[in-house]
């Protein structure tokens, strides 16, 4: 090692990254180690590009160097760059070599879904001893992307004890009590895990913050959410949750006071300043969310994501101009964002300009192609244009299909079965206010993924909407070019599942499930009034018609009367919502985001 490569190596460990550097350019020969130092400096200065870059580069120069291939795939999944490591690892012979690239690309599978694929490769033998706590780690985390999550805790139990008493495991395990439903079991290990002071201190304090929240402890909630905020200033999870806090409770007073107390405490940080904008416009303070936006454009000139909110903010003044301006600049600079080209195009539409709007989001698509979002607003574009691509992709005779659950064993029928899920259901139901940023109109929502509660009925019910599902699939046509069957792999996981309790006037508005891939809503009991030769379709679920407000260019494609028993299943892109219920008895439904899995 030269001695400008061995004082580099000093100061990096002495974390003088800066000096580092310097040291580092001073090498007449690159080596491999010089290019993993490098990487490793700038990833210590959080400039991740640069050491993305630097391993890019020594890859290609040093193929067959296993450290540095490690390092780079290392880096790839600590960024979240998941896609990217697996086609750079796709058809090499790396992982047959180190079982370290080998856990990366199990990662990877898991991070993209690929969960079959990641339960394959988990199953071969491990031999190096070093990387056990991190295979462990894995088969957890795949289990819990499958969806079992009694598994999960099975196979917690059955760990080496010195694992099993790590604080990262009893993490997992609290978290994983917390998703079944097992509320106080997980706030006794979170409990636990706050009195060992460490960097996870803020996100245990938000976790028991929320386990509060869940056993409806309200003022034990804001005072850990709060507490966690005093430990990580801009920890946007806890101010968002504090605002959901005070949302739920009407405490409208209390509404973006920690972000408030938070700038006048700290340096602003653009991220927590786009989570402020984000949670003004769901509270619609326009103004205000105008004169944050203006001060942070000055401040984060070239922070694109502000650029972005202060043009939807200014749209919303009326600004219709100078919002499409930034958001034409926004979708040049960044083509391949998803959330810049949908905005475009929304404006596009709104303006008549289909065919442009068409041009932004197939360009998008092409980065994004399992953005439900991109599809719903193409769906919108042909159709408005006449292009018989609509038809292709929303085809509702072939892709929406209505049919009865089956009746879970030891019941006579569903009626009877619905009757106990519908007792179970209504003790979830607690909460006044409508919910925060969600489609639901005079009605409330349960929180977390229902269908992972520890609970008989829900699991009897799982099992009839997953062979609902199955039927499903199993008649879809073979099109690898369709954005809904080209993903068919007839497996699936339930990504998200919650129930809608809509009172009298409620009603859902029209929205679509950008990250998902089929939506099902099951109908657990509805309400007599509804019914099929009812003139006014009250309560019926309607599909086509968009969140859009473009009056007479509006279209409702298809409406449906659903009974109970009943699931409907269609592609998560497609425009739903339902016409306002009129009765004194809720409907009451079970919603499942349906996500592949290969």
């Amino acid at each position: 090692m030269s001695n400008f490569l061995n004082s580099a190596l000093t100061a990096y460990n002495s974390r003088q990254y800066n000096q580092a550097i310097l040291f580092l350019n001073k090498c007449n020969i690159k080596t491999v180690d010089w290019y993993i130092l490098l990487a490793a400096t700038y990833s210590a200065l959080n400039q991740n590009e640069n050491a993305e870059q630097t391993y890019s580069y020594a890859v290609n120069k040093f193929p067959s160097s296993l450290p540095l291939i490690e390092n780079y795939t290392n880096l790839l999944c600590r960024t979240a760059k998941h896609s990217l490591c697996l086609n750079f690892l796709k058809n090499t012979r790396y992982l047959a070599q180190s079982e370290k690239v080998s856990l990366n690309f199990i990662e990877s599978l898991i991070k993209t879904n690929q969960l079959l694929q990641a339960k394959k490769e988990l199953s071969k033998t491990l031999s190096d001893e070093t990387l056990k706590e991190r295979y462990h780690w894995l088969k957890l985390e795949l289990l819990e992307r499958l969806g079992d999550l009694e598994l999960v805790e099975s196979y917690y139990l059955s760990l080496p004890a010195d694992l099993k008493n790590q604080f990262l495991f009893k993490y997992k395990r609290a978290c994983n009590f917390r998703n079944m439903g097992k509320f106080d079991n997980a706030l006794d290990i979170f409990l636990m895990l706050s009195d060992k002071q460490n960097k996870y201190s803020p996100e245990v304090n938000f976790l028991i913050g929320c386990t509060y929240y869940d056993l409806l402890k309200f003022e034990l909630c804001e005072q850990y959410l709060k507490r966690c905020l005093e430990q990580a200033p801009n920890y946007i999870p806890a101010h968002e949750c504090l605002n959901k806090l005070y949302w739920d409770r009407a405490n409208k007073s209390a509404l973006m006071s920690s972000y408030t107390s938070t700038f006048l405490n700290h340096a602003k940080n653009p991220q927590l300043v786009q989570s402020q904008l984000a949670q003004l416009l769901h509270f619609k303070n326009f103004n205000q969310a105008l004169d944050v936006s203006s001060q942070a454009i000055r401040l984060f000139p070239d922070n694109l994501d502000i650029k972005h909110a202060h043009g939807i903010i200014l749209g919303k003044h009326g600004q219709s101009d100078k919002a499409f301006t930034i958001l034409d600049e926004l979708v040049s600079q960044a083509p391949q964002s998803a959330r810049y080209s949908v905005d475009l195009a929304n404006y596009c539409i709104e303006n008549f300009e289909y065919k442009k709007a068409i041009l932004h989001l197939n360009t998008a698509a092409k980065h994004n192609p399992f953005n439900q979002e991109i599809w719903a607003y193409l769906s919108t574009a042909w159709r408005l244009a006449k292009d018989d691509k609509y038809h292709w992709l929303t085809n509702y005779d072939m892709f929406v299909k209505t049919m009865a659950l089956p009746t879970p064993k030891g019941y006579k029928s569903f009626d009877s079965f619905g009757k106990d899920l519908k007792e179970l259901l209504l003790t979830l139901h607690t909460k006044e206010q409508d919910p925060l940023d969600q489609s639901v109109r005079r009605g409330s929502q349960t929180e977390g993924h229902l269908l992972y509660r520890s609970n008989t009925l829900l699991s009897l019910f799982k099992q009839s909407m997953e062979s609902c599902i199955s039927t499903y699939l199993n008649n879809l046509p073979a099109d690898i070019m369709h954005p809904l069957t080209a993903r068919n792999s007839l497996n699936f996981t339930a990504k998200g599942s919650w129930s809608v309790k809509l009172e009298n006037g409620g009603y859902h508005a029209n929205h679509i499930h950008p990250h998902g891939w089929l939506s099902a809503p099951s109908y657990i009991s509805i309400p007599d009034e509804m019914s099929k030769n009812d003139p006014l379709k009250n309560g019926w679920l309607k599909l086509g018609e968009t969140c859009l407000d473009l009056g007479k260019r509006e279209s409702i494609d298809r409406e449906i009367c659903p009974e109970s028993g009943q699931i409907i299943i269609f592609p998560s892109y497609i425009w739903h919502g339902t016409n306002e219920l009129k009765s004194d008895r809720p409907r009451l439904t079970i919603p499942s985001d349906i996500m592949p899995i290969g």
